[in-house]
């Protein structure tokens, strides 16, 4: 009977998540660095499709790298570029790109940042955009505190709440805050269930029963 409660427990935990969660589609094209003040790995975002965000205000600074069709330079690097959004009610998000087969589109797109982020439905997604000029591509580790200095800067894709608890560390581990970001390719009922629950109450839902209901 125990073991049944769990089940349902856990289904409707899911529904929960599920109802909450929103897909970061991942492109080829485009080089996650940190999303909501958190360093992105490429080495463990290499083969995911996607990434699992809650509904609410995200933040990610990316650069779109592809190779050119001609031209003197074989793969374009765009500079390091930072989008704000909110994605509630959106059940996954998407880059758009413009066409980008020649330095000419490259550097149009450099100008521009014509880029737009859409819905499962292909619906437009209010966006804050700004470039991070201050970033080396060569020194990615940098990209972290680079985004908590902008997040208190004041800029117009700057969000402060990023960059709190990065500031001081001691009071972040204490907190002890589960991530809310999680890898689809993990299994996407448990990294939406891990966002939702603590571990601690996660084993509550198997915790065995007492020593008289086992003699019982």
């Amino acid at each position: 009977m125990k073991v049944c409660h769990a089940l349902v427990a856990l289904a409707s935990l899911s529904l929960m998540a599920s109802a909450s969660a929103t897909s970061l589609k991942l492109s080829p094209d485009v080089d996650v660095l940190v999303i909501d003040g958190k360093q992105m790995s490429g080495a463990i975002l290499k083969g995911a499709d996607s990434l699992e965000l809650d509904g609410g205000q995200h933040q990610i600074l990316f650069q779109v790298s592809k190779n050119l069709r001609a031209g003197l330079i074989p793969m374009y690097h765009s500079p390091a570029l930072i989008v704000t959004f909110n994605a509630k009610n959106s059940r996954s998000v998407s880059f758009l790109l413009p066409k980008l087969n020649n330095e000419t589109e490259a550097a149009q797109f450099n100008k521009q940042m014509n880029y737009l982020l859409v819905d499962d439905q292909g619906r437009q997604i209010p966006t804050q955009r700004d470039v991070l000029n201050v970033f080396n591509p060569g020194h990615t580790a940098d990209a972290e505190k680079l985004m908590v200095t902008y997040n208190l800067s004041g800029a117009r894709a700057a969000v402060p709440s990023f960059a709190k608890g990065l500031t001081d560390k001691k009071a972040a581990l204490a907190q002890e805050t589960p991530s809310q970001i999680s890898i689809s390719y993990l299994h996407p009922f448990w990294t939406r269930l891990a966002a939702n629950v603590s571990f601690e109450q996660f084993l509550l839902l198997f915790k065995l029963p007492g020593k008289q209901e086992r003699t019982s």
